[in-house]
């Protein structure tokens, strides 16, 4: 502040030469010199705002120094509050925390607030409270983390700067609910289970709040409860096929039980059907017919049983088919059958091989010359990725030669004996690969279809065809050629009875 005087009115015979100026902090106080110069005013620095200093001053001439002046006493303007100590931290429970302060110096003006700050990190410390009170209870916190916080006072001049920070690790506290629990699925399973006793849970493990997960508690059921170890999967045994079942789970420590996760609903399957009675209806040289099941009305319900055959050789080789409908028939050159479906059983891998193959309609056989003549069939599609071959056989009186074998739909037979009958069948055959190699089936033989070539003769260009001639040459009508000609006919048909109508009715 700056301070001014006058001189003072009696010199005692000679001239002022200097002033000293004294302070103290009270009257009791002992003075000490601010100033000492021959101006009447100067500016003393230093000083704390918000407080009442005393001054004094004295005069000096030839004689020496004066008395005294009277005491004058002099405040600072107010100034914003001293930084807060550091605050006391109290941990109330694993997840609460006291904070606690004292008042800084004012510097002259009442203190009306304080602002504490918290956080995890020294450089990330935001604002939880601000208020009159000297003390905060901080919530929600995590259990087994550092905190950081300050304090910081303000007054009407402003805000002081912050106190010192303090730390504080809130205790280690009960494992922390579990987020995710789920039910596996089949494709996610390492092995087979019977999934009409057995569910199989997986669950992510929680935050374990500075002490180690030891276990985790699964209940079920009609409050039904297991411990399990430190694991993230588990299988429920011993289940009701069937069953709807709400399921839930909570990790423990050694400080004690964490809350329940959110629940799930889980069902068992059915159990599996009972094996069905097998017997064999039809039996030859080189072929079976087995049936099984309770007739074809089993058919016509809504979702019918499945069936796992299973056909063993004279090697021990066992082949399974799989089939979708209660009932079927199966054809194949086998030593011996066997039906092996355990009772109460689920399977849950077969190997498809094959399914059953219609007949193929009869063959077609146009001639092409004297000698060659093209037999043709109807293609089947490839059934379940499995290529189709075909086999096609000339009948010759009582005996019956292969002729062709392999994946096309036609056939030319050439030298054919002019004036002679022949028959042709075909029938189709199912590739497939299994553990021993490539396996084929081949389905019955389609009806013969009976041919007899004869010999062409060519007509001079001067010569009239007979019509007996130009009847038998005359070619059938195809399918399009058929449906435009009763197009026609229709046609034709409605516009006359337009005119009809039109002549008696409105006329």
């Amino acid at each position: 502040m700056t301070l001014q005087w006058d001189p003072p009115s009696v010199d005692g015979g000679s001239e002022v030469s200097e002033y000293l100026l004294e302070m103290a902090n009270s009257e009791q106080e002992e003075h000490r010199q601010a100033y000492r110069g021959q101006a009447l005013e100067c500016t003393v620095n230093g000083l704390l705002p918000g407080r009442t200093y005393c001054f004094w001053i004295r005069a000096a001439n030839k004689a020496g120094l004066g008395p005294s002046s009277e005491k004058a006493e002099i405040s600072t303007a107010p100034g914003p509050p001293d930084p807060c100590f550091t605050p006391l931290l109290t941990c109330k429970t694993a997840t609460c925390i006291v904070a606690t302060w004292e008042s800084p110096p004012c510097n002259g003006a009442e203190v009306s607030e304080y602002r504490l700050e918290w956080g995890q990190m020294e450089g990330s410390m935001h604002i939880v409270y601000t208020g009159p009170l000297l003390c905060y209870e901080v919530k929600g916190l995590s259990p087994a983390t550092t905190y950081y916080c300050r304090v910081q006072a303000v007054n009407l001049a402003g805000p002081g700067l912050f106190g010192e920070i303090g730390t504080v690790t809130t205790p280690a506290s009960v494992p922390a609910a579990v987020a995710v629990l789920n039910l596996l699925d089949e494709d996610q399973l390492e092995g087979p289970l019977p999934l009409s006793t057995c569910l199989a849970l997986h669950w992510e493990e929680p935050c374990c709040h500075g002490a180690e997960i030891i276990g985790y508690h699964i209940e079920y059921g009609e409050k039904q409860a297991l411990t399990v170890n430190r694991v993230t999967s588990h299988v429920l045994e011993n289940l009701q096929p069937d069953t709807l079942y709400r399921i839930r789970i909570q990790a423990f420590n050694s400080l004690g039980t964490g809350p329940f996760s959110p629940s799930i609903k889980a069902k068992t399957k059915p159990l599996p059907p009972d094996p069905p009675h097998l017997e064999c209806v039809v039996f030859s040289y080189q072929s079976l017919k087995l049936k099984w099941g309770e007739g074809p009305s089993r058919a016509l319900i809504a979702n019918p049983t499945q069936f796992n055959l299973q056909m063993e050789d004279r090697l021990g080789r066992t082949n399974c088919l799989h089939f979708e409908t209660s009932l079927k028939f199966v054809r194949g050159i086998y030593a011996r059958y066997l039906l092996s479906l355990a009772k109460r059983r689920a399977i849950y891998s077969m190997n498809v091989l094959t399914s059953n193959l219609f007949q193929i309609a009869a063959p077609k056989v146009h001639q092409l010359g004297d000698n060659v003549c093209e037999v043709t069939w109807e293609p089947l599609q490839p059934m379940k990725g499995d290529a189709i071959v075909y086999i096609l056989q000339l009948a010759t009186g009582r005996e019956a030669d292969q002729i062709y074998k392999g994946p096309d739909t036609f056939y030319r037979v050439s030298n054919v004996q002019t004036n002679c009958e022949y028959r042709f069948r075909v029938c189709a055959g199912r590739q497939h690969q299994d553990s021993t190699g490539w396996q084929e089936l081949f389905g019955p033989y389609s009806p013969s279809t009976a041919f007899s070539s004869q010999k062409q003769e060519l007509l001079s260009p001067s010569s009239e065809p007979a019509p007996e001639l130009l009847k038998s040459k005359r070619k059938p009508l195809s399918d399009e050629q058929f449906a435009f000609l009763l197009l026609v006919i229709f046609a034709t048909v409605a516009i006359l009875f337009a005119v009809i109508i039109q002549y008696f009715v409105i006329k």
